[in-house]
């Protein structure tokens, strides 16, 4: 199992100078990944339950800038530490794929790969915030088709075979057009997020793997479990999918324990959430997990 680190790229820390020192500490530490977070409107207020809970929740006014703020926006901030780093991991978790053209999130995904020299992990999802869709004037309606599709053109577009490439769906037709450039990797993995019975059967059933938040190792193995037994139905191989999962960093005599219990379910890569109240301090928590944990788990 790989640890990785959520890039501080959302919220009162995140800046330039903090994103590259960050992103260089954990590149030349060992850290296995960067994980970047994806909201592109963040309203005043919102009528939408958040999620990602054990139960549909609403949310305060402000809560979403409160917790966010500033945001920079996640693919422009992962090729901007792409370009300070040489090895570590790049991901997403998760893209909303409804907030985002698909011939663009594409075209933006196989870039990121190709510069980045073949580091993307793309983690994506549904949402949960309908009005960040309204403001981004992009349908909410059958989201969970549109995001399917929204997969399949990706795939299309940088896997076919050929110099021209076309696509005929649902919700997007594509006269033959060049795909170039396509992804330095193949396939560039497509991580589903989400905790909802159809999410799982979606990650089974398409993705790469399951990207899930943090959530218990108890809770995680249940989940994992649907997800492999969807793929197994698809008459994929479950043994190939990828696990993901994410936990706040501890700094107790539990810490090694605890990561191990992630590793003992399944889980390829550990996001481990660092932020401390100052850069000095997350940049000096960077090194104790390094010097602490990494050889641990090794």
């Amino acid at each position: 199992m790989q640890l990785g680190v959520s890039l501080p790229h959302t919220g009162v820390l995140a800046s330039p100078a903090f994103l590259r020192d960050f992103a260089v500490a954990a590149d030349e530490l060992g850290f296995g990944a960067l994980w970047g977070v994806d909201h592109m409107v963040m309203p005043q207020h919102t009528d939408s339950l958040y999620t990602l809970g054990r139960k549909p929740a609403p949310i305060a006014d402000d809560a979403v800038s409160g917790l966010l703020s500033p945001n920079y926006e996640m693919h422009t901030a992962l090729s901007f530490v792409a370009g300070v780093t040489s090895r570590i991991k790049l991901g997403t978790a998760v893209a909303v794929l409804p907030i985002r053209n698909a011939v663009m999130n594409a075209r933006q995904v196989a870039t990121l790969d190709v510069l980045s020299g073949g580091r993307v992990i793309y983690g994506i999802g549904v949402g949960w915030l309908a009005e960040e869709a309204v403001a981004m004037n992009m349908p909410w309606d059958r989201r969970g088709a549109r995001s399917d599709e929204h997969i399949a053109l990706m795939r299309a577009l940088w896997y076919a075979e050929g110099d021209l490439v076309e696509f005929h769906g649902e919700f997007h037709d594509l006269p033959p057009m060049d795909p170039e450039p396509r992804p330095r990797q193949r396939p560039v993995p497509i991580l589903v997020g989400g905790h909802s019975d159809v999410a799982l059967r979606r990650a089974g059933r398409i993705g790469d793997g399951w990207i899930a938040a943090m959530m218990s190792p108890d809770r995680l193995a249940e989940h994992w479990d649907a997800v492999r037994r969807e793929a197994d139905a698809a008459g994929r191989d479950s043994e190939a999918l990828q696990l993901v999962s994410g936990v706040s960093a501890r700094g107790d005599r539990t810490e090694i324990d605890f990561y191990r219990a992630y590793a003992a379910v399944g889980v390829d890569h550990l996001n481990v959430h660092v932020l401390r109240d100052t850069p000095a301090a997350t940049i000096a928590e960077l090194g104790r997990i390094a010097r602490e944990v990494l050889p641990e788990l090794s």
